[in-house]
């Protein structure tokens, strides 16, 4: 396997550029492929994020070949290398040995701001950590930092009973701008409890309530705690008890199902922003599924105007795919999203049963389910509140939604998830 893995490394980029000239490839697999790669290589998002926009700027179109032929070529002239990153405290952690000796100390941070081109006007450390870190880009070093960082906070919480007082910025050497210290966001919105002002609500808990609870874990705890926390969540809400790895199909179905409405709702607004006539039909319209329904009858009609945008280019024909067959389009959507959540779900089992909290998949199963998690409790909360239905009831009206929905009643993709 290693072999293996050494031979398709050196060229993987190249393979794929003679392959997209070929019809004998899906555009999805291709997306995931590559971004995958760049990703488990190392590289930040926000950089392969960069990386893409320079090919989505141009006029004649996006060259998929181009993507792999600049893509190989980023991989060869960044190759990982050491960063160095200023972890700096407001006030000195009170530790049994004293601050090692390593350490800036008062006016030594602020000497190694200045030296690196940072500003200092607002920045009052007493103690700072030179951190070195092995990454590609400057986004990825301040990412291996906030992990080291949030280390020594749960060491130091459990070991001296209180917080860290760490300041809210990282500095990275050779980047022009400090970023955040936060602990970055996976994107996981419940956004219904909003919706619906459950937020502060002091009704007594339930399932749902300690599912959301768990679910919270998933959007910034280290990644072993995430797996389990999220995937507590979504076993507790959606499994058989015969068999706990269906909770994985079961919200595969959910986030199916919400995908039609969700796209055809942010395309309705596009189209208006990009079309006079649309947005006047589209005015008039109360709820997102009425503007969801407009939009998809434009597209079957093939009124639907001319998108500037690649990006939402490719969405209107995704939709426009999934319209011409809804039924086997779905089952596909929620084939691949259930292939995620099964790997959650292998993930968890090693945590909690093998004692494996260092699996190399760990962060690639975050990145993939975190936001789709999300998308299907915030499905699952909207049911339990506005149309009173368990979480297994909603799975059992999804599937027979995607079994009924045909070319005829394409329309209707947007209400998969509506009661009768």
């Amino acid at each position: 396997m290693a072999q293996v893995a050494e031979l398709l490394e050196a060229s993987y980029m190249q393979r794929w550029a003679r392959v997209v000239t070929t019809p004998n490839f899906t555009v999805e697999r291709f997306g995931r492929s590559i971004a995958s790669h760049m990703l488990d290589a190392g590289f930040s998002s926000e950089h392969l994020h960069g990386l893409i926009r320079r090919h989505n700027t141009s006029a004649h179109g996006v060259m998929l070949a181009d993507i792999c032929e600049d893509l190989h070529a980023e991989l060869t002239r960044s190759p990982p290398r050491s960063f160095e990153v200023l972890l700096a405290f407001r006030r000195k952690p009170t530790l049994a040995h004293g601050i090692p000796g390593d350490w800036l100390q008062g006016r030594a941070v602020t000497g190694w701001l200045t030296a690196h081109g940072f500003d200092t006007s607002d920045v009052r450390a007493s103690v700072g950590i030179l951190l070195s870190v092995e990454a590609r880009d400057g986004t990825g070093a301040a990412q291996a930092a906030r992990e080291i960082s949030d280390r020594f906070a749960a060491r130091a919480r459990i070991a001296l009973g209180k917080p860290l007082e760490r300041l809210p910025w990282l500095w990275v050497a050779g980047d022009p701008q400090r970023v955040r210290h936060a602990s970055e966001s996976r994107g996981v919105r419940v956004k219904e409890l909003d919706r619906e002002g459950r937020i502060f609500s002091v009704t007594p808990s339930d399932s749902l309530d300690a599912a959301i609870e768990l679910l919270a874990h998933l959007d910034e705890s280290s990644p072993p705690a995430a797996i389990a926390g999220g995937w507590g969540a979504i076993e507790g809400l959606l499994a058989d008890p015969g068999d706990r790895a269906t909770a994985a199909d079961n919200l595969a179905v959910l986030v199916a199902c919400s995908f039609p409405r969700a796209e055809l709702t942010a395309l309705s607004y596009r189209a208006a922003e990009a079309d006079a006539a649309v947005a006047a039909q589209l005015a008039g319209l109360a709820s997102n599924r009425e503007r969801s329904r407009a939009t998809a009858q434009l597209i079957l009609q093939n009124q639907f105007p001319t998108m500037q945008a690649w990006a939402d280019k490719a969405a209107v024909a995704r939709v426009r795919k999934l319209l011409q067959d809804p039924s086997s389009e779905l089952t596909t959507i929620k084939e691949a999203i259930a292939e995620a959540f099964h790997r959650l779900y292998r993930q968890r089992n090693l945590i909690l049963h093998g004692g494996r909290l260092n699996s190399v998949a760990l962060k690639a199963s975050l990145r993939t389910v975190a936001r789709l998690a999300g998308a299907g409790i915030d499905r699952i909360t909207h049911g339990r509140y506005v149309q009173a239905a368990r979480p297994l009831e909603l799975v059992a009206r999804a599937d027979l939604s995607i079994a009924l929905i045909n070319r005829q009643t394409a329309v209707s993709c947007v209400d998969l998830l509506e009661p009768v």
